[in-house]
């Protein structure tokens, strides 16, 4: 008897998929999630997750001080999702590149040569036309942060930080409740949804402010893209200190407890039973036991 694949486990619908091609691709793309989340940096603050509501400093203390994690139980839909967020950023990204206001770290496919640019034609070393984008790096080791935005615009009125979102009704669901609720009463339909989104949602603000702060920048632009039907809208976003002073004070406090090796406090919103923060939490285990 052979042991159970692991994609079986972690990856709970893989085993059931029927066909020629699906369960090889849906294997291969279990795969891909698996390479990524193993070089997944664990020693800094991202701001994907600074920027949650629910944010927690306790997990946040455990993935830093690399104590056991559950596994993620994965089901291909959200996989793909995940992907089809990647190829929206890769498309916005080749289209703002050819328009030649793409700024940000590019690297040569040839040479490995790393350099800074604005929509570059070759490699500054080798004069290689194959490189790829690496987009805006993120870091302040002050407050322990690390990340990487995903472009600047250089153009006629200056830099500003480039953020795309891929939105759908999950994304509404988890960002803008009272809409999404609006919606599945029948109260508005998907396009008067979609015509309700009219700034950009506050966890997004606050991952812009982190960018922002990071590398010094005074504006981010939002591209929106509604899944659906894949129309499009844009937002700018001008930095605001009262916005990103929570966020730092957060920092500090996992780098007090890191210091000092004491467990950080449970958020009060951990005791609300409406609460989801803990839910898909892979260190609840450990911290409610």
């Amino acid at each position: 008897m052979t042991d159970t694949p692991w994609y079986t486990k972690n990856y709970k619908d893989l085993a059931k998929v029927k066909g020629r091609i699906l369960p090889t691709i849906q294997t291969q793309v279990a795969l891909n999630s698996k390479e990524r989340n193993s070089t997944r940096d664990t020693e800094h603050l991202h701001p994907s997750e600074l920027s949650k509501k629910d944010w927690c400093a306790r997990a946040a203390w455990y993935k830093i001080k690399q104590y056991p994690a559950a596994e993620e139980s994965l089901a291909f839909s959200r996989l793909n999702i995940f992907e089809e967020g990647h190829a929206i950023h890769a498309k916005w990204q080749k289209w703002i590149q050819q328009a030649g206001i793409l700024g940000g770290t590019w690297e040569c496919e040839a040479c490995n040569e790393r350099w800074e640019g604005v929509s570059p034609e070759c490699c500054p070393v080798c004069s290689s036309d194959s490189f790829r984008y690496r987009e805006v790096p993120v870091r302040n080791d002050a407050h322990r942060i690390l990340g990487h935005a995903d472009g600047e615009v250089v153009d006629a009125d200056g830099r500003a930080l480039i953020e795309i979102k891929s939105v759908g009704l999950g994304t509404v669901r988890w960002d803008h409740p009272t809409l999404f609720k609006a919606y599945s009463s029948g109260e508005l339909t998907l396009d008067g949804l979609w015509k309700n989104i009219k700034k950009p949602f506050a966890s997004h603000v606050r991952q812009g402010h982190v960018y922002m702060y990071c590398t010094g920048h005074d504006s981010i632009v939002f591209i929106y893209e509604w899944k659906p039907t894949q129309e499009v809208k844009e937002f700018t976003v001008n930095y605001q200190e009262e916005i990103m002073q929570p966020i730092l004070d957060n920092c500090k406090t996992v780098m007090y407890h890191l210091e000092e090796d004491t467990l950080p406090d449970t958020p009060d919103w951990a005791y609300d039973k409406n609460s989801n923060g803990c839910k898909f939490c892979p260190y609840k285990k450990e911290c409610w036991k």
